[in-house]
């Protein structure tokens, strides 16, 4: 089952923020998404944003050596490479990239039946985000979960969901009542049918608006499988005042 795409799904925003100025090249590392292009090509989205001459960017057309790209499509990765950020786009040639591990990423293990286990993680990529600057303006931090299930045990892992339901997910602050709750529909092919292969990986996202954590403080996200306890797993993230 294929994860939504994250530049269409979830980063609707900026390019550039401004304009009037001629482009300018920065070298920088960054973390986030290698996603390929509708109009062919690649776009590395980032959910918290650069900042590269004064202008905020979360998505930038990616250029460079793509022969290994493919594999690492929808995972975490960290690339340098230099940013030139134009009046219409931005753009990174990427000279260097490697898959990573998200900070403060949490596991649980599942052992849903004798010849099957199942490392499942969640993340909350940034892990530490603000919502506003100091001057009022947003930041333009686009915060996403993302989840995942390793397929670590003797045999495939295959199911179907009682619903079109895919993922369930809540947010809660921490000390605080009421809880914010969503889920994300299956795509459209094989709705219900979940089926990881040997060795093989389920990677979903799940967009954290501002509405699930309006407020500066702690909060607990938990997503699971929808109608399905075994695949649950939670972890944690802050909002920082402006």
């Amino acid at each position: 089952m294929r994860p939504a795409s994250l530049a269409l799904g979830l980063l609707v925003c900026v390019a550039v923020t401004s304009a009037g100025q001629g482009s300018r090249e920065t070298t920088v590392s960054l973390r986030g998404f290698l996603e390929a292009a509708d109009s062919g090509g690649w776009e590395l989205v980032v959910p918290d944003p650069v900042v590269v001459d004064g202008r905020r960017v979360n998505l930038l057309t990616a250029r460079g050596d793509d022969g290994r790209w493919r594999r690492l499509e929808h995972h975490f990765v960290r690339v340098v490479g230099r940013v030139d950020v134009g009046r219409t786009q931005a753009v990174i040639e990427i000279e260097r990239v490697q898959e990573v591990e998200p900070d403060g990423m949490d596991r649980v293990t599942s052992h849903p039946s004798f010849n099957q286990t199942a490392v499942v993680t969640l993340a909350a990529i940034p892990n530490r985000f603000a919502w506003r600057l100091s001057d009022g303006q947003g930041t333009g931090v686009q915060p996403v979960l993302m989840y995942t299930i390793f397929n670590h045990g003797q045999t495939e892992i295959d199911f179907m969901l009682p619903t079109n339901e895919l993922l369930c997910a809540r947010v809660k602050r921490a000390g605080g009542a009421g809880e914010w709750q969503t889920s994300v529909p299956a795509p459209t092919r094989n709705q219900q049918r979940i089926w990881i292969r040997l060795g093989g990986v389920f990677r979903h996202f799940v967009p954290i608006p501002p509405e699930a954590a309006p407020r500066p403080g702690h909060y607990v996200a938990q997503v699971t499988l929808c109608s399905v306890g075994d695949y649950a797993v939670e972890t944690q993230f802050d909002v920082s005042p402006p």
